[in-house]
């Protein structure tokens, strides 16, 4: 499974990255704003972002007309077209936008993604992943593990080369759940991905280990 940050906070990506698991980032327009990062200083944080390592950056257009999103998407795709990573939202624009900007090579993510259909959709206008919020799913009632699965279904069964992207995970468990599901990616907030080591009985063998070098060394 490929991980990735969800945060447009450069320190918490950067600390991130310098993990060895962590592949790239995910950014949207809320996390953008919490970040305080004006339009016009966002060139500068893509620059810094993929100088820290990042393999992929997920970034979303504002507009709401695909006119709109694809000027936008084409203006994102021109800061680093091997990795930068277009996101739109899974909207009838954002489907013809998608279809566009794929067709001229960019590399597509529809977010927002809630039902199977969306996500077999994604395929046809040539995306390259869609994104689904888990805890969102969960927030509306629904049950999100098992349309999850059931996306990664269908996906298979139609042999589609579309990846799904997990985001909103509020649990390092959910991780092992969408694993066994065959998901692909999954991105995760700081918070969320620092917990991804904890393991009480790791922390025990480290600490023997250690204590025994130390010992073999004092002999």
């Amino acid at each position: 499974m490929r991980i990735l940050v969800d945060s447009a906070e450069l320190a918490a990506i950067t600390a991130a990255l310098a993990s060895g698991f962590v592949a790239g980032v995910t950014t949207n327009p809320t996390l953008l704003r919490r970040a305080g990062v004006r339009a016009r200083e966002l060139p500068e944080l893509v620059r810094q972002i993929l100088a820290a390592g990042a393999g992929e950056l997920h970034l979303q257009v504002y507009g709401s007309t695909a006119d709109d999103m694809l000027r936008e998407g084409r203006a994102l795709v021109a800061l680093d077209p091997a990795r930068v990573w277009v996101k739109l939202v899974a909207t009838p624009a954002g489907y013809q936008a998608a279809a566009r900007l794929a067709a001229e090579g960019a590399r597509v993510t529809l977010t927002a993604v809630y039902t199977p259909r969306q996500a077999l959709l994604a395929q046809s206008v040539g995306a390259r992943a869609v994104a689904i919020y888990l805890g969102r799913m969960r927030d509306a009632g629904l049950d999100a593990l098992a349309l999850a699965g059931q996306m990664q279904a269908i996906l298979r069964a139609q042999h589609a080369e579309v990846q799904i992207l997990a985001a909103s995970i509020r649990a390092p468990e959910e991780l092992d759940a969408l694993a066994a599901l065959g998901i692909a990616s999954a991105t995760l907030a700081p918070p969320v991905l620092a917990q991804l080591l904890d393991s009480d009985a790791t922390a025990r063998a480290a600490a023997g280990f250690a204590d025994d070098a130390r010992a073999m060394f004092e002999e």
